[in-house]
C-alpha cells in the first residue's frame, strides 16, 4: 500500500487560517467594524498600548517606511489608530490605537477566543496546550 505524500506546512496551516480569519471578519460586520485586508489588520494588531514610532512599525512588518506610512494613514481615516508626538522627541510621531481601533481589537481577540474554544474541543486540551507553546515559540525564534 502506498503511503500518502506529507502535506505541504503551508497547506496544513491555510485552514486554520482561513477559520480564523472567517471567524474575525464575521464578527467585525456583526458589529460594524471594518474587516480589513491583511497589511492593516497586522499593523493593528502589532501596536502596542503606548505606541509605536513608525520606523519600529517598518522594522517589524518589513515593509518600505512610505508603504507604512500610507497604511497608517488609511487607518487614521478610519479612526483606528492616532498619530502623537513621541515624549522623547519633540519632532518624530508614535501610532497608538485610537478608541476605534481597541474596539477593533476587542472584537477581533473575541473572535479569536471562540475559534480557539473551538480549536481545544476539537483537539483535547493536551493537544490545544501543545499547540499554543508550539506557536509560541516559534512567534518568539529568528
Amino acid at each position: 500500500m502506498a503511503r500518502d505524500p506529507r502535506r505541504d506546512i503551508r497547506a496544513l496551516l491555510l485552514g486554520p487560517t482561513l477559520e480564523l480569519a472567517t471567524a474575525v471578519d464575521a464578527r467585525l460586520r456583526e458589529v460594524g467594524l471594518p474587516a480589513l485586508r491583511a497589511a492593516p489588520a497586522q499593523i493593528l494588531t502589532l501596536i502596542e498600548p503606548g505606541g509605536l514610532r513608525l520606523s519600529e512599525l517598518v522594522a517589524l512588518l518589513g515593509v518600505a517606511k512610505q508603504t507604512l506610512g500610507d497604511l497608517v494613514d488609511d487607518l487614521e481615516r478610519e479612526r483606528l489608530v492616532e498619530r502623537y508626538p513621541d515624549p522623547d522627541h519633540g519632532v518624530i510621531k508614535r501610532v497608538r490605537l485610537a478608541a476605534r481601533g481597541r474596539q477593533w481589537a476587542a472584537e477581533v481577540k473575541k473572535a479569536a477566543d471562540g475559534v480557539e474554544r473551538a480549536w481545544v474541543a476539537r483537539l483535547g486540551k493536551a493537544r490545544a496546550k501543545q499547540l499554543r507553546a508550539a506557536l509560541e515559540a516559534l512567534a518568539v525564534a529568528e
